[in-house]
């Protein structure tokens, strides 16, 4: 048992009480009896009972670190009562209090109840400090879509605002055509107009070369099936042809009013989208935001849960781990990177002078490292605490218990507030 000792002064208390560590295991506590008095058997016979009560039993265990575990550490609220009912038992039992062996283990396992017994929080800082990563990255996200949706509101008033020309006559669509571009064409209805009838000849113009080219490659097709496949695609771009000349047709045939009504169903239609997409990336970051201190609330856990989750819980540390080495291998590699050169210029009139210059290939790669390496936290940490969350609020809260407190507390409230106004009449 020296040797055991001595390795488990390396972990802490709470390291040990994690992975389920003892300083005896049942062996111990029968070659104790066998060496004692006989009047303290009973008092042994309990506490060896006591201790095989938990469900992750199962002799004795031998960790990396050279701690012997003989895993008597309860998995559930039953386990644990159990276990300090026997141990009462046992104490009942004891004939010789000055049995010293038996007092050092007592208190042991007493701890071990104690600590299985009450909450701990149970919740990793790195996890927390990834997911603020991930918040801020929300934050930003939600900034950029809330200026995107006040640009859009500012587009669609000023297409509302539009003043329409009398008499457009004098206009000439084929030549607005030949030079109005995408920017141009909420300048006013009839860019607008003319825009939407150069895009839609451009559609006619593609799709007929298309139909020209697939039906060119049906010709020389070495095959039945790939000739039919062209001939197919042929005939969808004749189809095509067809919507976009009707289309074209419905744009030209526009008044300036028909321009203008239709633009400004286009950009409420943006504007919509628009505030869609700020609402959601602000909810999000609320979410975000709501579940740092809620993923702390629910890993304040029991301690018999920490012992039977204790094998899922070493799998996500090891996701963590991963992740976290990846990410900082990424982090290191940008660091080892040097963006700059230094050299020395030698001058005809002999004078020196020391230039620095940025090799901009590298700043951008050393960006993208760095980029990738604190998405990968991130979305791990995030990952993890979403899952231990979800996780940690069924098993270390009985919601129905407190749906019932709370209800009852309603109604004994609503019956004071009657209470209180029948007296008062």
């Amino acid at each position: 048992m020296a040797k055991n000792k001595d390795k488990k002064k390396h972990l802490s208390n709470a390291e040990l009480r994690e992975i389920g560590a003892v300083g005896f295991s049942m062996d111990d506590v029968r070659q104790v009896q066998d060496q004692k008095d006989s009047v303290n058997a009973k008092a042994y016979d309990y506490m060896v009972e006591a201790m095989a009560v938990s469900a992750n039993y199962m002799g004795d265990t031998i960790t990396d670190e050279g701690v012997r575990l003989d895993d008597v550490y309860p998995t559930t609220y039953e386990e644990t009562m159990k276990m300090d009912e026997l141990l009462d038992k046992s104490e009942r039992a004891v004939k010789d209090e000055n049995d010293d062996e038996y007092n050092k283990m007592i208190v042991e396992l007493r701890g071990i109840v104690g600590w299985s017994r009450r909450r701990h929080f149970n919740f990793s800082w790195g996890i927390i400090f990834g997911t603020i990563i991930t918040v801020a990255a929300v934050m930003y996200w939600s900034n950029s879509d809330k200026e995107t949706k006040a640009n859009r509101k500012a587009q669609m008033e000023a297409v509302k605002a539009w003043e329409l020309p009398g008499d457009e006559s004098g206009l000439n669509y084929q030549k607005m055509m030949d030079t109005i571009q995408y920017n141009d064409q909420f300048r006013g209805a009839a860019e607008y107009k003319a825009y939407h009838m150069k895009s839609k000849a451009e559609s006619i113009k593609s799709q007929q070369e298309y139909a020209q080219k697939y039906r060119a490659q049906a010709d020389t097709a070495s095959t039945k099936d790939a000739k039919k496949q062209y001939l197919k695609w042929a005939k969808e771009s004749d189809q095509n042809v067809e919507k976009y000349q009707k289309e074209y047709e419905e744009i030209q045939g526009w008044d300036l009013k028909d321009a203008k009504k239709a633009a400004v169903k286009q950009q409420t239609r943006w504007y919509r989208s628009a505030s869609k997409a700020a609402a959601f990336s602000y909810c999000l970051m609320i979410f975000f935001l709501l579940l740092i201190p809620l993923y702390i609330f629910a890993n304040h856990s029991w301690g018999y849960v920490i012992t039977r989750t204790r094998e899922e819980q070493e799998m996500l540390d090891k996701i963590k781990k991963w992740g976290y080495s990846i990410a900082a291998g990424l982090f290191g590699a940008a660091a080892a990177m040097e963006a700059t050169e230094h050299y020395r210029v030698h001058w005809s009139d002999g004078s020196t002078t020391h230039e620095t210059e940025t090799n901009w290939a590298v700043v951008v790669i050393k960006v993208m490292l760095l980029i990738a390496a604190l998405t990968i936290v991130a979305v791990v940490s995030t990952g993890i605490m979403l899952y231990s969350t979800i996780v940690g609020l069924k098993r270390n809260y009985d919601w129905k218990a407190i749906y019932a407190a709370a209800k009852n507390k309603a109604v004994a409230a609503k019956h004071m507030a009657q209470d209180v106004a029948a007296k008062a009449k």
